[in-house]
C-alpha cells in the first residue's frame, strides 16, 4: 500500500514535470514569436533610423554644394557686369566678345543684356523682344537676384533661372546683365551616390512649393508642386510647413505616386531665396535587407523551436564577443586611425555639459575629394584623407584629431586660440606640400558661449577659407 503511494507520487510528480516542460515549450515559443516580431521591428525602426541619418548628412553636404555653385555664378556675373560697365556703349562690340566668350559657363546656358528699352542683347549681337512680357524697368528695381522658375524670355515652352546683375555706372542703371539656367541641367552638377544610385535629388522653391530641379520625374514643368502628397504616418504635414517657414532642415516621409510607395526624405534650406534641396530614397531600398532577413527568420524560427536552449546560449556567447569586438572599433575611424564621428558626440556631450574656459575648436574641410575619387579612384581619394589626417595629428596629437564626415575634420584643443590658429596653418601647410588642399577655421570658448556656437563659428570660418581658395584657383566644380 505504501508503495502503491510512492509510485502514485511519482507518476503525479512527473506528469506534473511533463505538463510544466509542455507549458514551458508554449511559452518559449510564444516568446520566440513575440521576439522576432520586437526584432522585426527594432530593424526597420533601425533601418528607417540609418536611412535617415545617410540621407541628412548627404543633404547637408549636398546644399553647401549647391550653395556655392550658385554663389559663384553669381559672383562671377557681378565681375562680367563691372567689366561692362566701363563701356560707354554697352551694345559695343567688345560687349558682345565679352558675351560671346562666356556663354555656355558651367550651369550658365545662355548670357545677355536687357537693355533700357526692353529688348535683349545676344551674344551674337543681334537685339530681340522677350516674349515673358518682363521689362527693363521691373528687373532694375529688383536689382542682382536670383529668380525662382520662370517662362524664358526667347523661348516660350521652356522654364528657366535667371541671374540677374544691374551694369550701373555714375549711380544709373545702364542695363541688366543676365544668366540663364537650365532646371533639367541641374542634376549635370549635383549628384549623390547614396543606396545604390537610387537617391533623387529635389529643389523646391518653399515659397510656392514647386519643383526647381527634380531628378526623380525628369523634366520640370510649369506647376509642377510638392503639394497635395500623402505624408506617412508618424511624419507631419504641419511640422514640413513650419520647418518651410522658419528655413530649417528635418526629416518627412511622402506618398510618390510615380513609384507607388513612400520616399524617405531629408530636407535642408540652401540659402538662395526660400530654396530647400530635399535628398529622397524609395522605402522599397530601405527595407530591401529587412525584408530578407524576415525570411530568414520565419525560416530560422523553425529551427529555434527545436534546438532552443542550445541556439540561446551560443547566441548569447556569440553576441557577446561581437560586441565586445565592436566597442572596441566603435570610437575609432578605420580609414584614418582618428577618433570617429562617435567619439566626437560623446566629446561634444561632456563639452555641452562642462565648457573650458579657453577650448579651442578647428574645423577643415578637404577640398576636392569627390572629383579626386571620381577621376583616381577611391584609394587616391583615401591617400589624401590619410595625408590631411597625418597632418592634423602630427601638430594636435591624435586624441585631439576626429574624422566627423567624408571628407570633415575638426579638433578639440584646451590652448589659446592663436596658438591652435598657427597650428592649424602649419598643418594646412603641409597638406599642401603634399600636393592637396584643405580649408581651415577656427573658434575659440572665449568668443562663443557655449560649444555648439564655438563649433559652428569654426565650419563658418571654415566656408570662408574654402570660397577664398575657389575664388583664387577659379575652379567651381571641385567645390564640396
Amino acid at each position: 500500500m505504501e508503495l502503491e503511494k510512492k509510485i502514485k507520487t511519482v507518476l503525479k510528480k512527473i506528469n506534473r514535470q511533463g505538463i510544466e516542460n509542455i507549458t514551458a515549450a508554449i511559452i518559449l515559443r510564444i516568446l520566440i514569436g513575440v521576439g522576432f516580431v520586437v526584432v522585426l521591428w527594432f530593424l526597420r525602426s533601425y533601418s528607417v533610423d540609418f536611412c535617415l541619418r545617410t540621407l541628412e548628412q548627404e543633404t547637408q553636404n549636398l546644399q553647401r554644394d549647391i550653395q556655392l555653385q550658385f554663389s559663384s555664378t553669381q559672383t562671377y556675373l557681378e565681375m562680367l557686369a563691372q567689366l561692362i560697365e566701363e563701356e560707354d556703349d554697352i551694345t559695343s562690340e567688345h560687349v558682345i566678345k565679352i558675351l560671346q566668350m562666356n556663354e555656355n559657363m558651367d550651369m550658365v546656358s545662355r548670357v545677355g543684356i536687357v537693355l533700357p528699352d526692353d529688348q535683349i542683347l545676344k551674344p551674337d549681337g543681334d537685339l530681340a523682344t522677350p516674349i515673358n512680357g518682363i521689362t527693363f524697368d521691373e528687373l532694375a528695381q529688383k536689382g542682382a537676384c536670383i529668380t525662382n522658375v520662370e517662362p524664358d524670355s526667347l523661348e516660350s515652352d521652356k522654364f528657366v533661372l535667371f541671374f540677374n546683375v544691374p551694369i550701373e555706372r555714375s549711380g544709373k542703371t545702364k542695363g541688366i546683365l543676365f544668366g540663364v539656367i537650365e532646371p533639367q541641367k541641374l542634376s549635370d552638377y549635383f549628384e549623390v551616390n547614396i543606396f545604390d544610385g537610387n537617391a533623387n535629388i529635389f529643389i523646391v522653391d518653399a515659397q510656392n512649393q514647386e519643383y526647381i530641379m527634380d531628378t526623380l520625374h525628369g523634366q520640370i514643368e510649369n506647376g509642377a508642386s510638392l503639394e497635395n502628397h500623402q505624408i506617412k504616418k508618424g511624419y507631419s504635414e504641419e511640422q514640413i510647413i513650419n520647418d518651410f517657414a522658419d528655413g530649417v532642415g528635418g526629416r518627412t516621409a511622402y506618398f510618390s505616386k510615380r513609384l507607388k510607395e513612400y520616399l524617405y526624405t531629408a530636407y535642408e534650406p540652401i540659402g538662395v531665396n526660400d530654396w530647400f534641396v530635399l535628398v529622397s530614397v524609395p522605402e522599397s531600398f530601405v527595407f530591401r535587407e529587412t525584408d530578407y532577413i524576415k525570411k530568414v527568420l520565419d525560416w530560422l524560427g523553425i529551427y529555434v523551436a527545436v534546438v532552443l536552449i542550445a541556439f540561446f546560449l551560443w547566441d548569447i556567447v556569440r553576441t557577446r564577443k561581437e560586441i565586445r569586438s565592436k566597442e572596441a572599433m566603435a570610437t575609432t575611424d578605420l580609414l584614418t586611425n582618428l577618433k570617429n564621428r562617435n567619439a566626437y558626440e560623446q566629446t561634444l556631450a561632456r563639452y555641452e555639459a562642462n565648457l573650458p574656459a579657453c577650448l579651442a575648436c578647428v574645423y577643415a574641410d578637404a577640398n576636392g575629394l569627390h572629383e579626386l575619387n571620381n577621376s583616381q579612384g577611391h584609394a587616391a581619394g583615401d591617400q589624401m584623407l590619410q595625408t590631411v589626417a597625418d597632418a592634423f595629428v602630427e601638430l594636435f596629437g591624435g586624441k585631439n584629431v576626429y574624422r566627423i564626415g567624408g571628407d570633415e575634420f575638426l579638433v578639440f584643443a584646451e590652448m589659446d586660440v592663436n596658438i591652435v590658429s598657427e597650428k592649424a596653418d602649419k598643418a594646412k601647410e603641409k597638406v599642401t606640400q603634399a600636393g592637396y588642399h584643405v580649408s581651415v577655421g577656427t573658434a575659440s570658448s572665449e568668443e562663443n558661449s557655449d560649444i555648439t556656437a564655438v563649433i559652428k563659428a569654426a565650419e563658418l570660418r571654415m566656408y570662408e577659407d574654402k570660397k577664398r581658395y575657389y575664388m583664387e584657383n577659379g575652379d567651381r566644380r571641385k567645390m564640396r
